[in-house]
Order: structure tokens, then sequence, then C-alpha cells
């Protein structure tokens, strides 16, 4: 048996605190600040181990070492708390109908309505560290301490229950057809059929606590603490696998074009093709042990290290694999749910009376994602004087109104956002130039606030 090892989690507050940040950046649910100006922070009581679930509505869910799990509004107010009767190492998941799950080190599964209140608790026989997974018909699984895989109906009762041979840390991954893809200190990886039953198992050498990715081709990727780090096809062969020197017990992500990403204790952050062809690899000056990437806007790659670094890695990857649960907690809201994929909504603010020479601001940040998260977002030019955007994938750029003539002129922008399923959204603003005021005539700025 493996005692409780607090030092183990000891990174994931710093990326909790930056991936928080990518998530907002990406979906676009607020207003932006001067970029690197902080924008607020949130006191909790304790110490953060637990990464953020965002909901749909921008609302920033976060389980504390004060015992409690929080609703944060995306200004920095909190929205409310909910208190368990221990810790919260585990990750909230988010499901469809806005319900949060979380586990506690009190050895329960809680359910938890968006209001704050309780829906149902769930006793486990020890620690809830392994964050929830929540399947497409609404079955949330979770591992726990006690060595078991819990499949629990959103009413909150048992389906059924698998037994592993030691603790669970690492969380669940849930391919489309509801196997479900979990790790146990038992050094083995496990996949689960949705009834309950083994569809087969891999042993390494040592601990499983990495959770599981899939990506293309129902290819599963875990590292394990034997040094390995695993590719595996839906039958349980190994497609290949890469030595660290080291354990890896971070969670992979995929990025686009199926490039796999992990970092590993040996200190380094590495990258590879689908065939298991190291790509790069960088020192990031400490050890890579529970935090695990994230992707965030124009494909920047954070992860941190016990060197005590974040690192911000460039990659072509500009957002999440289109997979089945691509990252820990499987998309960029982290909600944990696999579900089919709703589309984006964009929205390219209201249309602007401009003066020639002014400063114009374009506005993306209403576009809304219901589920996966909106990483990208372009800006083209359809009709008027040609421009240039700085920058045209933000989420608001900015351009110079050119010069006009007497009579002025229509500018045409068209708004593409795409979540992280590849479904996309586009909508157009029309900006009105007219003549500075100094070069005769009389100017009146209005918004005419409709969208073309």
């Amino acid at each position: 048996m493996v005692h409780k090892n607090k030092g183990f989690q000891t990174l994931s507050w710093v990326i909790v605190f930056i991936f928080l940040a990518s998530i907002l950046f990406s979906t676009a649910t607020l207003s932006w600040a001067t970029e690197g100006e902080q924008k607020w922070e949130f006191d909790t009581g304790s110490k953060i181990f637990s990464s953020v679930a965002i909901g749909s509505d921008g609302t920033i869910y976060v389980g504390s070492d004060d015992h409690k799990l929080y609703a944060i509004n995306p200004n920095g107010s909190k929205k409310w708390e909910f208190a368990t009767g221990n810790k919260i190492y585990s990750s909230p998941a988010i499901g469809s109908d806005g319900t949060i799950y979380v586990g506690s080190d009190d050895n329960k599964l809680y359910a938890i309505y968006a209001d704050g209140t309780k829906n149902w608790e769930y006793p486990t026989g020890d620690c809830v560290y392994s964050s929830p997974a929540i399947g497409s018909d609404g079955t949330i699984y979770v591992g726990s301490w006690d060595g078991k895989l819990y499949a629990i109906k959103s009413d909150g009762t048992k389906t059924w229950e698998f037994v592993t041979g030691d603790k669970i840390y690492s969380s669940p991954a849930i391919n489309s057809d509801g196997t479900i893809y979990v790790g146990s200190d038992d050094y083995t990886l496990y996949a689960i059929n949705p009834d309950g039953t083994q569809k087969w198992k891999f042993e390494t050498a040592d601990y499983v606590r990495s959770s599981p990715a899939i990506g293309s081709y129902d290819t599963i990727y875990v590292g394990s603490n034997d040094n390995y780090f695993y590719a595996f096809d839906h039958e349980g062969a190994i497609k290949w696998r890469f030595a660290t020197g080291q354990g890896v017990s971070s969670s992979p992500v995929i990025g686009y074009y199926g490039k796999v990403y992990v970092g590993s204790q040996n200190g380094y952050f590495y990258a590879f093709n689908e065939n298991g062809q190291q790509l790069w690899d960088i020192d990031t000056g400490g050890s890579v042990s529970l935090s695990s990437p994230a992707i965030g806007f124009y494909g920047d790659i954070y992860v941190g290290s016990e060197g005590g670094k974040l690192c911000a890695i460039e990659s072509t990857s500009k957002q999440l694999a289109a997979s089945d649960w691509p990252a820990f907690h499987h998309d960029a809201r982290n909600t944990a749910r696999n579900t089919a994929n709703q589309g984006p909504t964009a929205d390219a603010g209201p249309d602007q009376d401009v003066q020639a020479g002014d400063k114009v601001t374009l506005d993306g940040s209403k576009s809304t994602d219901p589920d996966y998260g909106i990483p990208t977002y372009e800006w083209t030019q359809d009709a008027g004087s040609t421009v240039k955007l700085l920058d045209s994938n933000a989420v608001k750029p900015f351009f110079t109104a050119p010069d006009v003539e007497d009579e002025g002129e229509s500018l045409t922008f068209k708004l593409t956002v795409t979540d992280n399923g590849s479904l996309s959204s586009t909508k157009t603003c029309v900006v009105n130039v007219k003549k500075k005021d100094d070069e005769g005539g009389c100017f009146i700025s209005t918004s005419a606030g409709a969208h073309k």
C-alpha cells in the first residue's frame, strides 16, 4: 500500500491558475484586461490542489484544502461555497444539466446543484482523489483509494463497482463506445466495458497515476511510474512506448494533427507524433510529476515543474485534438463530460460609426460555446478599403480607420470562431467610416448595435 503523498500534488496549484487564465482567455466570455495585468484574485482558506472547471456561463469551480468547493463569478466574486468533510484534491466535473460533481478526502463523491445546494452524496471506502468523468448517458465514473472504480447514476445510485488491486489516483477517460480507461496503483491500466466488466488490462512495472487520454484511431496514451510513456490500441496492444528514464505520472494532452505532449519526472517535456516519433523535448528545470499540460490560445502549451518554473512552449497545435478524450478532464473548460459537441455561436459585436484615423476595436468577446470552449478566433475583412488588423486571431483586434472621401465608406469584417470539437460559427459586423470633424462636416458617433 502507498501512503498519502501530498508532495505528489504540490505543483498542481501553479497550473490551476495558468490553466484558468488560458481557459478564460480562449472562451472569451469575459472582456479583456491589459495584457499581463492581473484581473483579480480569490482567496480560499488553504492550498489549492484541485484544477478548475468552467461552466458555460463562465462560473469557475475549484476545490480547496479548506474542505470547500467554491463557485466564483467571472469577475472574481464568490458565487457560493459548499463544505465537505475534508480536503478536496479532486477536480470538479460539470454535467450537461449544470450539476457539479467532486470528490473529497471525507471518502465521498458529491453532486451539487448549480445554485450550490447538495443534490446527493455517495460514500466510498476511502479518499476520493480521482477526478470524476461523465459519460454520454450521464453516468459518473470516479476512482477511490479503496481500489474501486465506481459507476454512479445521475440520481446518486450505484450502477456497478470495479475492483482493482490498489488505490486509484488516476482519473477516468471515456471513449465514444463507452469504454472507460483508468490506471491504478496496482501497476495496471484497465479498460472497462460500460457494464462494468473488464475489457482488457495491461500490467506495467509500477504505479499508473497518469490519467489516460484518447487520440485518433482510439489510441490510448498513458504514463507509468515504470519510466515509460505508452500508446495502446483499443484492444490493449502496445502501439509504441517511450522510455524517459524516470516515472511518468503527468497526464498527456493531444493537440491538433495528433501530436502528443507529456512531461516526465526526469524534468523533460516531450512531443511525439502519432507513430511515436519524438519530435522534440525541453528541459523544464525540475520534475514534471502531477502537473499536466494545457494547450492555450495560439497553441502555446503550459506546463509546470517542481523546479519552480512554469513553461510556455510554442507548438503548431492551435487547439485540442477533435478526439474522444484528448486531455485530462476532456476539454478546454475542464468539464470532464463526454457528450456530443454543441457548436459555438459567433458574436462579432455591434456595428460602429467612427471617424478616419480613429483606433477601432472589434469585439468577439460575447461569442459563446456551451461545452468544449473556443480556442480559435479568426477575423477577416470582407469589404471596404483594406486595413491592417492587429491581431486578426485576437478576440478584440484593432485597426486604424482609413482616410475616406466625403461620402464615407463602410468596412465589413467577418468573425469565425471554432470550438475544440472543430465546429465553427461566423458573424459579421460593419464599421462605417466618416471624415474627421476638422475636415469639414458634422460627425456624431453612434453604435448601431445590429448584427449583419
